[in-house]
């Protein structure tokens, strides 16, 4: 056997154990404790298409724990399959987008949501650009009008001048 091939092999035999080690790790079914955070489920139960449709619409409203630059809908680690799994569990069993939303929040914090809530401290998240874009507009407008009175005193002096040059030549 070659060198490369020996080295493979051993890769495998090192990774393989590691990466069924770390899709162990999350759970998929949800247990009573579970239910027992979630309470009484606030909206029906889900089947078919309008499951798959909700449970991509929910999920694409989570940050994957591992990449944290995509949302768990899009990305392809075993902690997002696992999430998917039981976000599409939990809207099976009648719970509501936000109770589902919470529910991942209680354990993972407020990082999980792709878009902060607009309350607190990140409100400011989501006045800061819009604020930033309106003094940048004032800040425009302000410039052109000056710009333009300036055009104007320089105007206004120069034919000063020239009637004082009038005056003073006669």
């Amino acid at each position: 056997m070659s060198r490369v091939a020996v080295a493979l092999a051993l890769g495998l035999v090192v990774v393989a154990p590691l990466a069924a080690q770390a899709q162990e790790g999350f759970r998929v079914e949800v247990d009573e404790a579970d239910l027992a955070q979630l309470g009484e489920p606030e909206g029906r139960a889900l089947t078919g298409e309008e499951l798959t449709e909700r449970a991509h619409a929910v999920a694409s409203l989570m940050r994957c724990p591992s990449c944290q630059g995509l949302s768990v809908a899009d990305s392809h680690t075993p902690a997002s399959a696992a999430m998917r799994a039981k976000v599409e569990r939990l809207l099976a069993l009648g719970y509501s987008q936000e109770q589902v939303l919470s529910y991942f929040e209680a354990s993972f914090g407020e990082f999980i949501r792709l878009a902060p809530r607009a309350e607190g401290f990140n409100l400011f998240v989501w006045i800061a650009p819009v604020a930033i874009l309106l003094a940048g507009f004032a800040l425009v407008v302000w410039r052109i009008r000056s710009a333009r009175r300036a055009r104007l005193a320089a105007a206004d002096l120069e034919a000063f001048r020239e009637r004082v040059r009038a005056e003073v030549e006669r």
